[in-house]
């Protein structure tokens, strides 16, 4: 069953479905369950992890 999943770094777009690897077109973070299991993990689908996304996204910075 598919659940709509709202992005974990900006929370502004919803993913069609948990873990999709779907790319946010509000802040460009990549849906990745490896990381929102472990925020503070870098380098998996993004190069940075959860944590410094949701920082970078808060003071206005690139988020990849």
């Amino acid at each position: 069953m598919n659940t709509v999943h709202s992005c974990s770094c900006c929370g502004k777009y919803e993913f069609s479905e948990e873990g999709s690897y779907e790319i946010c077109p509000v802040c460009n973070w990549e849906d990745d369950p490896v990381q929102e299991e472990d925020p503070s993990f870098g380098g998996g689908a993004n190069k940075m992890s959860l944590n410094e996304a949701r920082d970078a996204w808060s003071k206005g910075l690139k988020v990849f």
